[in-house]
């Protein structure tokens, strides 16, 4: 079951603006140490980063703009969501991608079979949603936008994306 940021906070994420709402939400954690591996297909300095690869800071917008937490399940779908958005995503990309989490990908980052599920279900919606290449996106001009517009406005559905992951 995904992880409702608003009934965990007591707030209305979606009327706060994106930066507050993910200094609220991802400040509380503090800053993670990404391992190499990690960092090494994901991020978009990597020269071998897959598609979808984005910035950790970008990364935990698109968590706030799903309506997703912290839980290997919600990570599994963020990720899946930016692969499957990336038009540039293919075949070989997904085995490459799963082939790490699976094996490469130490604890806890390393996905279960319920992860991979969740993975592919974010896959499914990010290839749905009009807006592509949000992985790209320079959210820092969206920053003062609330998150209910900005989901609005990529055609986000959150109640959508939490069905998708119920089956």
């Amino acid at each position: 079951m995904a992880f409702d940021l608003d009934k965990a906070f007591q707030v209305d994420i979606a009327q706060m603006n994106l930066k507050k709402a993910q200094t609220l939400v991802f400040k509380l954690h503090g800053e993670p140490k990404i391992p190499f591996v990690i960092w090494l297909l994901e991020n978009p300095n990597s020269i071998v980063a897959l598609p979808g690869k984005i910035s950790l800071l970008h990364h935990d917008y698109i968590h706030i703009l799903l309506d997703r937490g912290v839980s290997s399940e919600d990570e599994a779908f963020v990720i899946g969501f930016t692969m499957g958005n990336d038009l540039k995503t293919n075949q070989l990309h997904l085995f490459i991608y799963q082939l790490f989490a699976k094996f490469l990908y130490p604890i806890p980052y390393n996905f279960s079979k319920v992860d991979f599920m969740s993975f592919k279900l974010g896959f499914l919606y990010g290839r749905k949603i009009k807006i592509k290449q949000i992985n790209e996106i320079n959210f820092e001009i969206y920053q003062n936008e609330t998150v209910g517009f900005l989901r609005d406005f990529f055609g986000i559905n959150t109640d959508e994306s939490k069905l998708l992951q119920e089956y």
